[in-house]
Parts: structure tokens; C-alpha cells; sequence
């Protein structure tokens, strides 16, 4: 079973990856307190409990709808992210850190994507893992030999799971778009709701797509068989990692998808082989010292107000019952994943869900999938002043036009608001729009005293993808009009 161990020390870089990624997505997400958090935005506590709650979802950000009390939230999740990039107090701030994302993700589930899923799925992983062994305050400050530098458990093999999953369980899920007639990429490439205007450059070349399709859903079907080959396995995992690296970046240059990329990416490091971390400390020589030196400062300073762990024994039947628990997750998550297949009927989950929804173990992997979404379009916000002056105030107030813009994506401030708009296309999340008209107006209102509207409509210019380049005629649908 060697070929199936992990180095500490990329379980730890990971670690810092992960840290990192949690720090950029707070940062996204605070700029938008209001919008998203807060009952003066688009999702009150009111429509979140009426129209997108399950029971069984725990949430501290629901304790209040002021965004003074989610500020407060938001310091402390950055603060649980920074312990943990530092690695001091390693396995509580791993649980403090992974808490507070699934707070936030049941606050708001209207504005997340497969990324967020993943990122909480391998931090909850993350609380079994010793990522906190190797460049850590916690390893400095106990002054732990570096005496062997992989490691295996049932936490680990889970983490390893949970990367197949989103892989090959995405794949699985796929149609004939993807495995039979390779269109779709196309389709992908047609959404101008998610695709740069570079991205436009491969758009008009079809056997080049079909190509593409067949290399991405053979990707994800097949990519994880690597992390399995028990000859030449450190090779084999490090091609598994870099072409993992090499998808999502290229899917970050070419489509509007937020911090997937990024978290699919720092998701991986930890599978890195130990070949490649002996290469990796070697580059890193002449800065590993004096970084070690700040995290050793910077722990000790800690200490006084947050004590170091204490290091104990823990007892045989302690880690017996962690052990069992850990390959009761580790088989409840796979027969979740595999649940998921259309072909499958009996469920062996179907009696625990509420678990899965409690701990937000429930994961569906079907991006992109079964088929490519093809209603494409574009908003107008017609605002209509008291001198009856007609405005696009999604454009920041000019002339109506019905026109399709030049770049559909920089219309919006991050991915996050084209996630929430794009959910709000659909019927059964039509309750989104009376809340979403309210507030812009609100906000136009106050941010644009002179030009102040008494009247908003959202439409949709509804574009539907044909395929073979066909044109399909836009066509405006008014989704709300708030007076």
C-alpha cells in the first residue's frame, strides 16, 4: 500500500493552498456583505427560511440579519483562515475554519458552484489529516522531528475519494453531448454567460471543440486511475496532479467560473508525490528557514493569548472509535457520489440524509451536466425616472439598448452575482426576483440621488444556444417589474 501514502509535507502545503483560497473567497464575498448576508439585500433571512432552507442545515450566520453582526462573522472566519495557513492549533482551526464555511454556504446557497462544495468537502477531510505536522507554528513550537515524511489513513483515502469524485463521478454523469457526439464544448463556448471574449477565438472552429469535448470527458473519466498505479506510482500521481493543474487552468483563462480553478488546483497539492516535495524543499531552501523563523515568532507570540496544544497520548479505543467513524463517513460519501448515477435505484444513504445535510456531506458533481445548459442571454435593468427618462442602470444608467453587449461576463462584479442572476432565470427560483428588483432599486436609488427611478424592470434576453451556429433570434422576457 506505499503507492497509496502522502507526504506530509504536501498535505501541508495544501494546507497553506487551502488557507489562501478561504482568505480570497472571504474577500470576494465581503464586498457584497450586504447584498448577500444581510436583510436590507438581495436574500433576507425571511426569503432564505421561506423559499431555500433545509431543516437540517446549521448556519451562525442566521443568527442575525444585520451586516454589523456578519462583519463580526467575516472577522473571525479571516482569523480562523490565518491560524490555519500558520498552522497553529492545526486541527481546531481546521474545524473553526471548516465551521464557518458551511455557515456561510447554508446562509446563501444561491450564488454557490462546484467549487464551494469541493473546498468544503476536503477541509472537512482536512480535520482527520496530519497537515499540520510539517510547515507549521504547531511543528515549530514542539520542536517535532522530521523522522519519516509520508503517511497513510482511512482520512487520507477519503481525501483521495473525494478528488475522484469530482472527476470521474462528474464525468459519469455526463450525456452524449460529452461521450457521444462531442458537442459539447461548443455549447460551453456558446454560453456568453460564462465565457471570456477570448474565449470566442477557438468558438468558430467545430473539430477543434469536438477534439476538446473528447479530451475533457476522457480527462475526467480517466484522470484519477493514475493515483492508483502501484509501478512507477511517483510518477504516475505527479502526471495525475499536473494535468489536474493544467485543466483548471485553462478552464480560469477561458471561462467566467470564480475560485474553481483555484480550488481545484490547491485541492490537489496534497497528492503531490514525495519526489516532487524533496525537489520542491530543495528550490525553496534559502526562504524555508526564514519563513520557519516567522511562523516560530509569530506562534510564540500567539501563545500568550492562545495556549499551544498540549502533545498526549491518545488511547487505543479513542483512535479505534475515530477510526470506525472515519470509515463510516468515508463509505456514507461514497454511496452519496454513487447514488447519484442515473442507473443506480437502491440508495443506502437514502435512510441517513439528514447526516449528509447536517455535516453538508451531500455533493452532486454534475457540472456541465447531463448536458450543457443552452438558455444564454442577457439582463437589462430598465429603470424608468420621474421625468420618464428610460435607463439600463445594469449599465450603470445608459440608454436602454436591447443589442447583445460586447462581453456579457464584465457586466458582472464577480462570479458570484452571475451565479445569483443565472439561478434567477430559473422558474422554481422565481421567488429571487421580487427581493433582487427591490433592493437594485434601492441601491440605484441611493447611489444616484439626481437620477432617482420610480420605476424597475429586470428583463432577460433570452438567446438560446442552437447548435451548428444557427442564429436564434433574442427574445426579451420580463422577469419582474417593481414600482
Amino acid at each position: 500500500m506505499k503507492y497509496l501514502s502522502f507526504d506530509l509535507r504536501a498535505l501541508a502545503l495544501m494546507r497553506v493552498c487551502i488557507a489562501v483560497v478561504i482568505l480570497l473567497d472571504l474577500s470576494v464575498r465581503i464586498s457584497d456583505l450586504e447584498a448577500f448576508y444581510s436583510n436590507t439585500g438581495a436574500v433576507p433571512l425571511t426569503m432564505l427560511f421561506e423559499h431555500s432552507w433545509n431543516d437540517y442545515f446549521v448556519s451562525i450566520h442566521t443568527i442575525s440579519g444585520l451586516w454589523q453582526v456578519q462583519l463580526v462573522l467575516f472577522l473571525m472566519a479571516y482569523f480562523f483562515a490565518i491560524m490555519l495557513l500558520l498552522g497553529y492549533r492545526t486541527r481546531l482551526f481546521t474545524v473553526l475554519s471548516w465551521f464557518m464555511l458551511l455557515s456561510l454556504h447554508n446562509r446563501n446557497s444561491l450564488i454557490l458552484q462546484g467549487g464551494d462544495d469541493l473546498l468544503r468537502m476536503v477541509l472537512f477531510w482536512g480535520i482527520f489529516m496530519p497537515w499540520g505536522e510539517r510547515y507549521s507554528c504547531d511543528a515549530l513550537i514542539n520542536r517535532k522531528t522530521e523522522e519519516g515524511s509520508t503517511v497513510y489513513s482511512v482520512a487520507l483515502f477519503a481525501y483521495l475519494l473525494q478528488i475522484c469524485y469530482i472527476y470521474t463521478g462528474s464525468a459519469l454523469l455526463k450525456g452524449p453531448e460529452w461521450n457521444r457526439d462531442f458537442t459539447a464544448m461548443y455549447y460551453v463556448y456558446g454560453l456568453d454567460q460564462v465565457t471570456f471574449p477570448v474565449t470566442k477565438s477557438f468558438f468558430y472552429y467545430p473539430e477543434f471543440l469536438k477534439k476538446l469535448t473528447f479530451m475533457a470527458y476522457y480527462f475526467e473519466l480517466l484522470v484519477p486511475l493514475l493515483f492508483f498505479v502501484p509501478v512507477k506510482h511517483q510518477w504516475f500521481r505527479f502526471a495525475g496532479v499536473f494535468f489536474i493543474v493544467l485543466f483548471h487552468t485553462l478552464n480560469g483563462f477561458t471561462l467566467f467560473i470564480g475560485m474553481f480553478p483555484l480550488i481545484g488546483i490547491a485541492t490537489s497539492i496534497g497528492l503531490l508525490p514525495t519526489a516532487f516535495m524533496d525537489w520542491f524543499e530543495r528550490a525553496t531552501s534559502k526562504i524555508k528557514y526564514r519563513i520557519a523563523n516567522s511562523f516560530e515568532g509569530i506562534g510564540n507570540a500567539i501563545s500568550f493569548v492562545i495556549p499551544p496544544q498540549k502533545i498526549s497520548t491518545i488511547p487505543d479505543w479513542l483512535k479505534n472509535a475515530r477510526t470506525a467513524v472515519l470509515v463510516f463517513l468515508l463509505v456514507f460519501v461514497f454511496d452519496w457520489n454513487f447514488s447519484n448515477l442515473t442507473f443506480i435505484k437502491s440508495k443506502l444513504s437514502d435512510g441517513l440524509r439528514p447526516l449528509g445535510y447536517v455535516l453538508r456531506l451531500d455533493q452532486n458533481w454534475g457540472m456541465f451536466a447531463p448536458g450543457v445548459f443552452k438558455d444564454d442571454g442577457w439582463y437589462i435593468f430598465e429603470g424608468i425616472t420621474d421625468k420618464n427618462e428610460r435607463l439600463n442602470v445594469f449599465q450603470g444608467g445608459k440608454e436602454v439598448d436591447t443589442r447583445k453587449p460586447e462581453s456579457i461576463v464584465a457586466l458582472f462584479k464577480n462570479d458570484r452575482w452571475r451565479k445569483y442572476t443565472e439561478n434567477m432565470i430559473l422558474t422554481y427560483h422565481s421567488f429571487m426576483r421580487g427581493y433582487f428588483c427591490n433592493y437594485y432599486k434601492r441601491v440605484w436609488n441611493e447611489k444616484n440621488p439626481q437620477r432617482k427611478i420610480k420605476e424597475l424592470q429586470i428583463i432577460y434576453m433570452s438567446e438560446f444556444t442552437l447548435p451548428d451556429y444557427h442564429y436564434s433570434k433574442p427574445d426579451p422576457e420580463v422577469l419582474w417589474q417593481c414600482d
